[in-house]
């Protein structure tokens, strides 16, 4: 009897696992990278819409994902010897499989720890850290900062949606014109060298004349006639060559932020989120101070072209796939977090879930 076949056989059922390591990493390491990333937008922009609705902020952090792969194989080999024929070999039914068997970590973030980061003021290291990263100093500061000396970068949106119209037009002059330089290299931001390390803000000497400089000059009170200015955290400037900001903290981020969230007009006339008044007594749109910055829609069903979307009282919300700036700023809001109130500030205990499957 010859035994090539049989062995033939079991090389192959065992070759089946030769590979099955590497293979195993291009099949799943994408699915849960992209899983992770997308369920982690879907929980930032749920929470951005409670905020809207008055309800109760809630995160949870995917610790980690353990998975382990069984690899199972079975060889079936039967012979028969006829008589006066000569020894033939049968083979039965080859059959290899694995199972993957994901265990998934979660942990709430909360306690002590985690309340406090979420309700320190941002560090102007942060802004400063931010904004040497290459993001906006505009799209920085108008999520970040709430007051810049006399100016006020609606101070009442960092909470729940206030009844009237915030202070914010000036603001947002400034900082569009701060953004203006920056593009052209005329402007920086950074620590001065000296023994007091003060941050500071520099305007290039041969900008004088520059109109936007001119302008950001004029709106803050600082003197012309400098290129150096001190910034510090407080309220109102001694003088006019400093700066004085006040920060948000995180949970006031998310407060400002979530009043891009365009609720249906069903929930705005049955009170479930607050109407906005302007002074004069007509209705207040949101997009006016959050232009460029932040707008989510809502829909009563599912979207087809959404970056990202979440069910919730009933509804959709979403940010469009084609609204750049809306994403951009949904990025720059998820660095923050981490920078601010990341994993490593979790509370609670992992909460494991294991899944079997084939």
């Amino acid at each position: 009897m010859t035994r090539t076949p049989i062995l033939l056989a079991l090389l192959f059922a065992l070759s089946g696992c030769a590979h099955l390591g590497p293979g195993s990493i291009k099949g799943n390491r994408l699915d849960y990278n992209m899983a992770i990333q997308q369920t982690n937008d879907q929980e930032l922009l749920l929470n951005l819409v409670r905020l809207k609705y008055r309800d109760r902020l809630y995160f949870m952090n995917v610790e980690r994902v353990v998975s382990a792969l069984e690899f199972n194989r079975s060889v079936g080999v039967g012979a028969t010897f006829p008589p006066g024929v000569d020894p033939t070999v049968s083979l039965g039914p080859i059959a290899a499989a694995y199972n993957e068997k994901p265990s998934i970590f979660y942990t709430p973030l909360e306690g002590d720890k985690f309340v406090r980061q979420m309700l320190t003021p941002i560090s102007l290291e942060t802004i400063l850290l931010l904004t040497r990263s290459g993001w906006s100093s505009e799209r920085v500061l108008l999520q970040t900062v709430q007051t810049m000396n006399h100016l006020k970068n609606a101070p009442s949106a960092s909470g729940p949606t206030p009844d009237l119209e915030p202070e914010f037009r000036e603001f947002r002059e400034a900082v569009r014109a701060l953004r203006s330089l920056q593009r052209r290299g005329l402007v920086s931001f950074g620590r001065d060298a000296g023994e007091r390390g003060d941050y500071e803000l520099r305007i290039a000497s041969d900008a004088g004349k520059d109109a936007d400089a001119i302008r950001f000059r004029s709106l803050l009170n600082l003197d012309p006639a400098l290129t150096r200015y001190r910034v510090f955290v407080g309220y109102g400037a001694p003088d006019r060559q400093s700066i004085a900001v006040t920060t948000r903290a995180m949970t006031g981020v998310l407060y400002y932020l979530s009043q891009g969230v365009r609720a249906p007009k069903a929930d705005e006339e049955r009170g479930r989120v607050t109407r906005t008044l302007t002074a004069s007594g007509d209705y207040f749109d949101w997009s006016d101070m959050l232009e460029d910055v932040l707008r989510i829609e809502s829909a009563p069903t599912q979207p087809e072209n959404a970056a990202v979307s979440v069910p919730y009282r009933g509804g959709w919300f979403y940010i469009r796939d084609e609204d750049l700036q809306s994403k951009t700023t949904f990025s720059l809001l998820a660095q923050l977090i981490t920078l601010q109130a990341g994993p490593a500030v979790a509370g609670g205990a992992a909460l494991s879930f294991s899944v079997g499957g084939r």
